[in-house]
């Protein structure tokens, strides 16, 4: 991919398929939490070989801002091959996923596309971007760690408060190269393990719906937490003992070695829950992805404030 590539990058509110309605939704402001669902519910749906995107909150692009070519057709104006780079906000602004080589309409368009009805309002869903299934690349939720800066006043590049950010001046190319060789690394990986292949924890195998993905297994994470107990294995926070039946039997999992690492790497016959994975709590978990390498146990516990934790696990 080069470096001068067109791009923009689109704020999303937080889910984990984007192929239908889901529950606990995050980071899209009033309108979700009055409707309870935005537009880009169905950007990860895949249509006779084809993703429709839509770009919150009303649909619209500047095309000039990503391109001086343009063109139109019968659904209005729109720029091609662009790399169209989705965030969300669960802790920071974070690449949920991307569309490569896409087509993007400068506003809405509404041609009762079958796989964009939603039945729970009647009526079909709109959408601006289009791209072939096998160049929309949808992130696994607890796989979503390169973090996109928030401009500030001090730090000038970044997605500031507007949902669509174009990255268009010269200060945002470093950045830009960074988010395209985070991107072609993703997909090589990817690439290097498309043989599949059957285990018992197998991880590698990789599915196309609307994206390349990867396929957890919930039968590790299940023993997992059989063999290192349903608490927090670095700070020992219990949920169940905090929140009584309401966290009965709730816990994340983390992969120590980050699972697009993982069962990519050569020799890869399954993951081992006893050693590739460790229960930690929602704090525990968020500081290991505080960066887009996760940081190891031993780095997280060299930082740890002991006995604040021991005050108030108590």
């Amino acid at each position: 991919m080069k470096t001068n590539d067109k791009i923009v990058f689109i704020g999303l509110t937080e889910m984990e398929k984007y192929c239908g309605m889901e529950e606990n939704l995050s980071g899209g402001g009033s309108y979700i939490e009055e409707h309870g669902f935005g537009h880009e519910l169905f950007n990860f749906r895949e249509d006779n070989g084809y993703c429709y995107g839509y770009t919150p909150p009303w649909g619209k692009l500047n095309l000039r801002n990503i391109s001086n070519v343009i063109n139109s057709d019968a659904l209005g104006d729109y720029v091609d091959d662009v790399l169209v780079v989705f965030t969300g906000t669960r802790q920071g602004r974070m690449v949920v996923g991307w569309y490569k080589h896409a087509r993007v309409y400068a506003e809405s368009v509404n041609d009762e596309r079958q796989s964009r009805y939603f039945d729970t309002v009647q009526k079909y869903i709109g959408y601006n971007i289009v791209c072939s299934a096998s160049d929309a690349t949808l992130i696994d939720y607890d796989d979503r760690s390169f973090i996109i800066p928030r401009a500030t006043q001090e730090n000038k590049v970044g997605h500031g408060q507007h949902n669509v950010w174009y990255a268009s001046e010269a200060k945002d190319q470093a950045f830009k190269d960074s988010v395209i060789a985070y991107i072609d690394s993703y997909d090589k990986a990817t690439e290097q393990n498309s043989e599949r292949k059957y285990h018992l924890h197998d991880e590698s195998n990789r599915h196309i719906s609307t994206s390349t993905q990867i396929a957890r297994s919930q039968k590790a994470r299940r023993e997992c937490i059989e063999i290192h107990g349903c608490f927090c294995n670095l700070c020992g926070f219990d949920f169940e003992k905090a929140y009584g039946n309401l966290g009965k039997n709730y816990i994340e999992v983390h992969h120590i070695t980050p699972i697009g690492e993982l069962s990519s790497a050569e020799g890869y016959e399954g993951t081992d829950p006893r050693k590739d994975l460790i229960p930690l709590c929602s704090n525990c978990h968020a500081m290991f992805h505080r960066r887009r390498i996760p940081y190891t146990q031993d780095e997280i516990r060299s930082v740890m404030n002991t006995t604040y934790l021991k005050v108030n696990n108590t």
